[in-house]
């Protein structure tokens, strides 16, 4: 049988450097489609948490809706009339009014600037 010699060659350093450069790439391309995907998924949640409140601030408003016609209501049953309200008609209408200094007469208006501003970040 023939003997085969093994000749060592030397490493080319050029080829070693390329193929190490593709595996660092594709590292880093298999890093990167995670992260999107973790990403992804993080945007699917913040969506599913967005639709939920704004489900429970729509329910918000309309019990806010029926607690005025309710307490409007009231005040249209009672026996007094209209620049001489008894007591109670007062304090609902008080409770009612944009004037009322528990409810700061800006904070509609607060609230309209923050939220031009959230939408603008994005």
């Amino acid at each position: 049988m023939k003997k085969l010699t093994k000749i060592k060659t030397k490493p080319n350093l050029q080829e070693s450097r390329l193929k190490e450069n593709f595996e660092m790439l594709d590292r880093i391309r298999d890093d990167t489609v995670n992260d999107i995907e973790s990403l992804t998924e993080d945007f699917q949640h913040m969506t599913l948490v967005a639709e939920s409140i704004q489900r429970n601030y729509r329910a918000l408003l309309a019990e806010n809706q029926l607690l005025k016609g309710a307490l409007l209501s009231i005040i249209d049953e009672c026996g007094c009339w209209e620049g001489n309200r008894c007591d109670r008609c007062q304090k609902i209408l008080k409770s009612l009014d944009s004037k009322n200094p528990d409810f700061p007469p800006n904070a509609a208006k607060e609230y309209r600037a923050i939220l031009n501003q959230l939408r603008n970040l994005g």
